[in-house]
């Protein structure tokens, strides 16, 4: 019993420890997760102005601009469109294509092209060729742009074209705007974390550990008065038991030497031998209840020795005037101990001969009812003078049969009224190999 309470106990600390670690450390990892990527989108939001710098330089002549790095060290790519000219970055990993697809108007978004993960920004700004002859260079209002101009932009431009859908009219620039597409490599940001995230999981892992360690010992601690007071409670019930065994036996062997009326003799032994039992079955419940009985289980045959203990009860029955009743069917094994199965039977059938009407006739029967036998007794109850017919639902032996039908792994029902009681056990049957 005070195992299974450590256990218990033990588990439902070392669960809350390591439930309580696991969300610690994913709101410690989300939060960090939030703040290294507000500080990169940050330090991209802060290189807009870097990036129109650099449209200035010759970018509706050439199509290409300088390249541009934010605060934190990171190459901003870029994609410009204009209204009458485009331009880009150095180098450009991703398609226009792709980087239009995924762009939303001042929002950062995070995509993957090619196994690489991107942060994206687009927001449209002031065209940076305030002066209008830039613009017509690149379109040619005098006929032509230069060759190398051509080369530059015109996979650009047809790109730009190629792209009709709702969100590119979104982002369509205006005579005095441009749309600025700007995105980094955030490969570094993820292995930082991803390292960050393995080394929270070693210091985890050991500060588990450590707690795992620590619930031990606490629930070692919690269950410890628990079980010395049930300990004190075990040894005054067997004091107890002892004293009041002593006057019995005393009382019986002052019987014998005195000269008392047979019948009133025999009615004193039996009230004797009555509590000597009933002391008897306080110390195995007292036992059942603490869990020291802990005799091994076996496959037992139950039929064969139910019938033995019937008829080992059948002559003290019949001088009580109750006649015994019953049959069992064969082959039935059961996963007990020969001991209890014994204590069980003969517990109810004791229980019978106590209570039952005189005179009566009490039936029993062991049958196989799909995976479980089932131990059924029926018997009449007895009237008290002054009382109305009362079951002994509470006495000590029943209270064994529920003890020991739940170390069974089965189920026990009581059914009484004022003429009839009846008692029926499930426990689980056992084929034999």
């Amino acid at each position: 019993m005070f195992r299974r309470m450590y256990v218990t106990v033990a588990s439902l600390l070392i669960v809350s420890t390591g439930l309580l670690l696991v969300l610690v450390g994913l709101a410690v990892y989300r939060e960090l997760t939030n703040d290294v990527a507000r500080d990169a989108e940050q330090a991209m939001a802060d290189a807009v102005p870097a990036v129109e710098r650099a449209l200035t330089e010759s970018v509706y002549r050439d199509g290409l601009g300088p390249p541009v790095r934010d605060d934190l060290g990171n190459t901003i790519f870029y994609y410009a469109v204009g209204p009458a000219a485009v331009a880009h970055s150095p180098h450009a990993p991703v398609p226009f294509s792709v980087v239009h697809g995924e762009a939303v108007l001042k929002h950062f978004v995070t995509f993957t092209y090619d196994n690489e993960p991107y942060r994206l920004y687009t927001v449209v700004v002031p065209d940076p060729t305030v002066e209008p002859d830039l613009i017509q260079t690149a379109v040619g209002r005098t006929g032509g742009t230069s060759p190398e101009g051509l080369l530059a932009t015109s996979a650009l431009k047809s790109a730009v074209r190629a792209i009709g859908d709702g969100n590119a009219a979104a982002l369509a620039p205006t005579r005095s705007t441009v749309v600025l597409y700007m995105y980094c490599l955030i490969t570094q940001e993820r292995s930082m974390l991803t390292h960050t995230l393995h080394l929270m999981e070693f210091i985890g892992g050991a500060g588990f550990l450590l707690a795992l360690a620590g619930d031990l010992v606490l629930a070692r601690r919690l269950v410890q008065p628990a079980f010395q007071t049930w300990a004190a409670y075990q040894e005054a019930v067997l004091e107890l038991s002892h004293e009041l065994q002593t006057p019995i036996a005393t009382a019986s062997a002052m019987l014998a030497n005195r000269e008392v009326p047979e019948d009133a003799a025999n009615e004193i032994r039996r009230e004797l031998d009555r509590a000597s039992k009933m002391i008897s079955d306080m110390l195995y419940l007292s036992k059942l209840r603490s869990g020291l009985v802990d005799d091994p289980p076996e496959p037992v045959a139950v039929s064969d020795l139910t019938l033995e203990i019937a008829e080992r009860y059948q002559p003290v029955a019949r001088a009580e005037g109750i006649e015994l009743r019953g049959q069992a069917e064969e082959g039935l094994f059961v996963y007990t101990n020969q001991a209890e199965w014994e204590r069980l039977v003969s517990t109810l059938l004791k229980n019978v001969i106590d209570h039952a009407r005189r005179p009566s006739t009490a039936v029993w029967s062991l049958y196989r009812q799909g995976q479980w036998a089932v131990l059924a007794v029926e018997n009449d109850v007895a009237e008290r003078a002054g009382e109305r017919p009362r079951a002994p639902e509470r006495g000590v032996g029943l209270q064994i049969v529920e003890r020991l039908v739940h170390r069974m792994r089965g189920r026990l029902r009581i059914d009484s009224d004022e003429d009839r009681f009846f008692v029926e056990l499930h426990v689980p049957l056992l084929r034999p190999h």
